[in-house]
């Protein structure tokens, strides 16, 4: 079961980030000065399943869209589809559809992303922790957008986990609406109950990404273009780093 494996790889994703933090120090002390990004050379993702193996048609997320930007939740070749064999702590990057190098960033992910490995050991510290944080969130935006059908609520807060170790997400809206700020256990239930919209899970997807960002990023401005900063709002500290299992 294609949700199987998605469970598996978050699984072994945590369990590499994990063994990765523990020799960072290590890592960064060896590291050599790497080339521009645009000029390095990656190893492209192994294909697995495809958009066609799917039929986007009959999951429920087919056709919604979010309020906040208007585009839909799922489209052909959004899937991000982890390659786990790839993940290095510190080798990778993260590209968009067309193979283009993403800097980090706090716009969320739009689908289709991809992680890619360089030989070149990422001396920033924000291009690594960008690339953590999409072998975290992919997994999570696969799951509950192409995947919620097959998915168990147990197998959801499995795969969500490192969210709630974060403090990320754990607490339940008052009421259930359009523009309610769903927990994590809120947003599984909410699309289990058959009347989702969309733009409540988009929410919490965006902004479970943007908090990774915020304890990740070092040195970096979260203000957006209304000046609001939803680190600060959030008494995020930024730079404070991801908690690991």
């Amino acid at each position: 079961m294609i949700f199987k494996r998605i469970i598996i790889i978050s699984f072994i994703v945590l369990i590499s980030i994990s063994c990765s933090a523990q020799n960072k120090r290590f890592e960064e002390a060896k590291a050599r000065p790497s080339a521009p990004i645009q000029a390095q050379t990656v190893q492209e993702p192994n294909g697995t399943e495809t958009d066609e193996e799917i039929d986007l048609i009959k999951l429920w997320s087919y056709g919604l869209t979010s309020i906040r930007t208007g585009e839909q939740l799922i489209k052909e070749g959004g899937k991000h589809q982890l390659d786990v064999s790839l993940v290095s702590y510190g080798n990778n990057l993260v590209v968009d559809e067309s193979g283009n190098v993403l800097s980090p960033q706090a716009a969320p992910l739009q689908g289709g992303e991809q992680l890619v490995y360089t030989e070149d050991y990422q001396n920033d510290n924000n291009v690594r922790e960008y690339a953590r944080i999409f072998t975290i969130i992919a997994p999570i935006r696969d799951a509950i957008l192409y995947h919620f059908e097959e998915m168990t609520r147990e197998e959801w807060l499995e795969v969500t986990a490192i969210l709630t170790i974060n403090g990320i997400k754990t607490a339940d809206a008052a009421e259930i609406n359009g523009w309610s700020i769903l927990s994590t256990e809120q947003v599984y239930d909410y699309v289990a109950s058959g009347n989702a919209e969309g733009s409540p899970v988009m929410r919490y997807l965006e902004e479970a990404e943007l908090e990774l960002k915020c304890l990740a990023f070092q040195d970096f401005d979260f203000t957006n273009p209304e000046g609001k900063n939803h680190c600060i709002e959030q008494n995020i500290e930024i730079g404070a780093g991801i908690k690991l299992p």
